[in-house]
């Protein structure tokens, strides 16, 4: 494997594990600063505003990179990525986390760019083998992040946001010194304003008919697989009284579990 796949799969594994060592905590912290009565709901708003912000934004980031590069934009969402979890750690109240998440939401391209990056690097024959390694390197982030996250969160609730924020800014710094541009400037898109519209991606669905039962099902187990990850703590908290350990524990069993 050559260094720029190894340089590329150990961002996702970081990123990942980022991801995930925060959401044993979130809930508890989100219930220090809004009281027991509106936790739910500012965790389901968090988690929206982070995804609508993703949405409008993610096609505009892909169109970057195809201009631009993919090593600038991988850049610039994994800085947006460390001052979210950096906002949420020193968080005085509620409004910065929503800030911390609008930030985020609107950066956050590193899966796609990953992607991208991949598919660059890989020859046509190799691509599905490297990306079953792209998604293992998720799964194993998913099981390790909640794990760390539960174990830090036990000591101190806002510790695992200041690790996840370490943990992207080393990330960057991995990008920034070690991983070289994969797009070269003859390849990349030189049209104005291409790809610049969230909603352009929505409309070539018109022109091939094929894609439309593919994209809703996708959409149908994207929802299943997220719903209980979702509510996944809450419940646990509130119907058996789990601690952020426990909480960490069995989001971890569950990304296990998700993975295989």
């Amino acid at each position: 494997m050559n260094p720029s796949l190894i340089a590329i799969l150990t961002t996702v594994l970081l990123d990942a594990i980022g991801v995930g060592i925060v959401m044993p905590i979130l809930p508890g912290l989100l219930r220090s600063l809004a009281g027991t009565g509106n936790t739910d709901a500012h965790y389901g708003m968090l988690l929206a505003l982070y995804a609508f912000a993703q949405f409008l934004c993610a096609p505009l980031l892909g169109a970057l990179s195809d201009r631009f590069g993919r090593r600038p934009v991988l850049v610039a969402s994994l800085a947006g990525a460390a001052l979210d979890y950096l906002l949420m750690a020193c968080a005085p109240t509620l409004a910065w986390f929503y800030a911390g998440r609008l930030i985020a939401g609107i950066t956050g391209a590193n899966a796609a760019v990953a992607t991208a990056y991949v598919t660059d690097v890989t020859a046509e024959p190799d691509r599905a083998r490297r990306f079953g390694q792209l998604g293992a390197m998720m799964g194993i982030g998913f099981i390790a992040g909640p794990l760390i996250g539960g174990v830090v969160g036990a000591w101190d609730l806002r510790a695992p946001f200041a690790a996840a924020a370490l943990l992207n800014a080393l990330n960057l710094a991995l990008v920034w010194r070690v991983l070289p541009e994969s797009r070269p400037p003859s390849a990349r898109d030189k049209r104005p304003g291409a790809g610049l519209n969230p909603f352009a991606s929505l409309r070539r669905l018109s022109g091939g008919p094929a894609l439309v039962p593919l994209v809703g099902i996708y959409v149908i187990v994207a929802l299943v697989s997220q719903a209980p990850a979702t509510l996944w703590i809450l419940y646990g908290q509130e119907r058996f009284g789990w601690s952020t350990l426990v909480a960490g524990l069995s989001l971890a069993g569950y990304g296990a579990c998700h993975t295989v």
